[in-house]
Parts: structure tokens; sequence; C-alpha cells
């Protein structure tokens, strides 16, 4: 007889998964009705990812990314998701191949060459795809917006970043962290924004950088405070890691020892998602054994209830 965690744990991060997705693809101009408002900033290649994995959960995802690949693909950045990728289950990385081929073929992007499958997956029931500031633009989508603006890379990421934190100084180590870029990459294209002024930098190493509100707010208009930054693509990909090995039947073993062993190995991999995004865990070291099963029920669930409070 197998031993399992309790079957509703799943479902309940995955429904907050679906929830959270939901709610960004409507801050970035999905035809979506949804009484929520997302209170942090969307990372729309994270986002992406994360509704690959969940598709079959939530059909309608599928419609959206497939509308989104012909319609939106060229604000998307393929190095970033391809760099991001790589921390996503092999399906997910699978069903990339389908959008990214869906963004070439119907999108005419051509960036997505390389990354293209020979299938576009399952047949969506609607391709209807607003555009992301076509009602005005929600706060949440600051990344895309500033895309759109200055070019999709680096530059409008690191910009994006910096606004979210409202002021603070941030290094080369910190921003890479956030965005998912190399340190070296962001030192070098930081440095040539702060020659170019559009952001400051620190005079002694280690080298800061920060964005200045006022300046910012001011020519994008903005008429309320940028939202937070949250760490959704680390969060995502343990999401996604919890869904496949549910689906794959992995987490399910003979003895509670093993289950354990396995839950254990699922968040020391995935403990980035959890200390950056300061969700309430313990720590997996201090619960040995088989004790360690109730310690993943407060991980899951304190993961849920922060992507609840985000979305």
């Amino acid at each position: 007889m197998s031993i399992g965690i309790k079957k509703n744990l799943v479902r309940t991060v995955t429904e907050s998964a679906i929830e959270s997705a939901w709610v960004q693809w409507r801050s970035l101009g999905s035809l979506i009705t949804t009484p929520k408002r997302a209170r942090s900033m969307v990372d729309p290649e994270a986002l992406v990812l994360a509704s690959l994995t969940l598709r079959d959960h939530e059909r309608r995802l599928w419609d959206v990314l497939a509308s989104w690949a012909v319609t939106g693909s060229k604000l998307l950045s393929v190095q970033r998701m391809k760099n991001l990728a790589s921390k996503y289950p092999g399906r997910t990385s699978d069903r990339l191949a389908e959008f990214a081929r869906i963004a070439l073929m119907e999108g005419g992007d051509h960036r997505w060459q390389k990354l293209a499958g020979a299938e576009s997956g399952p047949r969506p029931r609607t391709q209807e795809l607003s555009s992301p500031g076509a009602k005005g633009w929600d706060p949440a989508a600051l990344v895309v917006r500033l895309r759109l603006g200055i070019g999709v890379g680096l530059q409008a990421d690191i910009v994006a970043f910096l606004l979210s934190q409202r002021g603070a100084w941030a290094s080369s180590r910190v921003i890479a962290e956030a965005t998912g870029y190399s340190v070296y990459a962001i030192r070098r294209t930081a440095d040539k924004m702060a020659e170019a002024r559009f952001v400051e930098s620190t005079a002694n190493k280690p080298l800061e950088y920060r964005a200045d509100r006022s300046t910012w707010r001011t020519v994008l208009g903005l008429e309320e405070d940028v939202l937070p930054w949250r760490y959704w693509f680390q969060a995502y990909a343990f999401v996604a890691d919890l869904v496949v090995l549910s689906e794959d039947g992995q987490l399910e073993a003979s003895t509670k020892y093993l289950l354990s062993s396995r839950l254990r190995d699922l968040a020391e991999k995935h403990e980035d998602a959890l200390r950056l995004n300061r969700v309430l865990s313990p720590e997996p070291r201090q619960s040995t054994g088989e004790g360690y099963l109730a310690a993943f029920e407060q991980v899951a669930e304190g993961l849920a209830s922060w992507m609840s409070e985000g979305a």
C-alpha cells in the first residue's frame, strides 16, 4: 500500500497558482473577467511557464497562451525564457516548444525559431487578445510597458525591478537573482544605463543601482506607487515541480520515510523560492525522518497563501 500526502494539498497549491496566473493575465490585457487585481508586478516569462505547466488543470490558460503567442510574443524575452525554462520540469519545456511554434508560425516572430517544436499543441478555442494598454495600463504590467517603450531586454527589466525597490539601492547580484540574468550581464548593462543617467549608481564598490522614482513616475505618468516585485519565477518553478511530481505519481511511496525524503529534496531544491518570498516554512533539516511530512504541509500551505495574497 502506497503512502501519499494529503489529497487536497496539491490541489490547494494548484488552484492558488491558477488563480494568480489568471489575475496576472488579466493585468497584461487578456480578455478575462476577474474581480481581483494584481498586487505585485507581473513577471511575463514566469507567467508563461507556469501557465504551460498548469494548462491541463485549467484549459482556459491554453486559450490565453495561444492568444499571447500570436499577438503579444514580441513583448517576451526569448533569452530570458530560455534562462528560466531550465529551472522548470522537462514537461514545461516541451510545452514551451509548442508555444514557440505558434509565436513563429502564426505570430511571425522569428526570434522563437530555435525554441519552436514541430507541433503547435492543442487547438485553442479562441485567440482573442486585447492590447495591454488598450484600456489604460494596469500597474502590474510595468515590465511589459517598459519593454514596449525601450525594447525587450535587460534595460527594461532592470528599470522595472529598481522602481519596485522604491528608492532602495540594489546590487547587480540582487538584480540578477530577481531577473534570472547573469551578474556579469546585469553589471555591464546597468553601468551603461548609469552612464546614460537612466539609473543612478554608487561611486564605490560593490556597485549598487537605483532608479529615481519621481523622475520615472513623471515620465510614465504613474498615478499610483509602483507595485512590489515578487520572485514569481522561483515560486512558480516550485509549483511546477510539485504539480508534475503529483501527475507522475511521485508523491506516493511505499513508506513515510521515503515520501518524506522526496519532499525534503523538493523543498531544498526550491529553497530560494521560500527564502526570497519570505514564505514561512520549517527548516527541512530540523525535521528528521518521516517528521518532515507535517513540515512539508506547512510549506505547501504557506506557498499557496503567498500566491493568493500576491495575485
